[in-house]
């Protein structure tokens, strides 16, 4: 739950107060505390942005340099979970922006087979789920950068609308209909590509 006090701090749970506070003192050990309260959900949206491990653990270390680095810089005035969630989107779009666009279409055959090899399902089933995740990923990857931020938190981050609007700082009204229209286009190209 969020507590609000009469200095307008923000906060998911009462201990984060003590922990920014400390950090901004120079103690690592709460800095420590900080990256275990946010790594999961930090690597989560990541994960749900590139659809790789080691492109989300990339964003999740590189947020907590931020994090780190400009803690100082940290309004205690807004949310300190949306101010985290900023820093992770914009490393997100950033990361894309420069190195995955080249890639974009290219898939690393050893994985799939390595993957394959290990799962206890037939081959035609197996294949068949691949399709259908490179589908999902393909149809992700076009949307538009709004669209795609909200797919994300959505169903990757699993946050309600609510917490959306306030991370991307809309109303919860433009983070519907963008959800909606992702949906939609999601929709089409699985079935323009089926």
């Amino acid at each position: 739950m969020i507590e609000k006090t009469g200095r307008n701090f923000f906060y998911e749970a009462p201990e984060e107060r003590d922990l920014v506070q400390r950090v901004k003192k120079g103690d690592r050990q709460a800095f420590t505390g900080i990256v275990t309260l946010y790594r999961k959900r930090i690597f989560r949206l990541a994960y749900g942005f590139f659809h790789d491990r080691d492109d989300a653990m990339e964003i999740v270390q590189e947020t907590f340099i931020r994090i780190f680095e400009k803690i100082d810089n940290f309004d205690e005035h807004t949310h300190f979970r949306n101010w985290i969630y900023r820093i992770s989107l914009n490393l997100c779009i950033d990361y894309y922006r420069k190195f995955k666009k080249k890639n974009q279409n290219q898939e690393n055959l050893y994985q799939i087979f390595q993957h394959q090899a290990k799962t206890t399902i037939n081959p035609e089933d197996h294949m068949f789920i691949l399709k259908q995740k490179q589908i999902l990923r393909r149809s992700i990857s076009l949307l538009p950068k709004r669209q795609k931020l909200i797919f994300v938190l959505k169903h990757y981050g699993h946050y309600k609308y609510k917490e959306i609007a306030d991370i991307l700082n809309i109303s919860i009204g433009g983070v519907k209909s963008s959800h909606h229209r992702s949906i939609n286009k999601i929709k089409k190209v699985f079935v323009g590509m089926r």
